[in-house]
C-alpha cells in the first residue's frame, strides 16, 4: 500500500484526477521558453559576428522538431532564427558565414 502511494506522488499508476495532463503541458512550456532562450543567444551571436555552433543549431532543431510533433507554436524569436538559418543554408544570405571559419 505504501508502494503504491509513492507511485501516485510520483506521477505513476492512480492519476486518474487529471494531474498528468499538466505535466506534459508544464514540460512543453519549458522546452518552449528553453528554446526562445536559446534563439536569443543565437540572434546575439549573429548581431555581434561570433559564430553560431552547431550544437546550437542542432538543439534549436530539436526543439521545433519536439514541439511540431505536440502541435505547439513555435515561439516567435525561435521561429525567426530558424528561417534565418535555414536562408542562410540555402545560400540567399552569402554574409552570414563570413569569417567564422578558422
Amino acid at each position: 500500500m505504501a508502494y503504491d502511494n509513492q507511485q501516485e506522488m510520483r506521477g505513476g499508476a492512480g492519476m486518474g484526477n487529471g494531474e498528468g495532463i499538466r505535466a506534459p503541458n508544464a514540460k512543453l512550456a519549458e522546452v518552449q521558453r528553453l528554446a526562445t532562450a536559446l534563439a536569443a543567444r543565437v540572434r546575439y551571436a549573429q548581431l555581434v559576428g561570433r559564430p553560431v555552433y552547431d550544437a546550437q543549431i542542432t538543439a534549436l532543431v530539436g526543439a521545433a522538431r519536439l514541439m511540431d510533433a505536440e502541435n505547439a507554436p513555435w515561439p516567435p524569436m525561435v521561429e525567426e532564427v530558424l528561417t534565418e538559418l535555414a536562408r542562410s543554408l540555402d545560400g540567399d544570405n552569402p554574409a552570414s558565414g563570413d569569417g567564422d571559419s578558422p
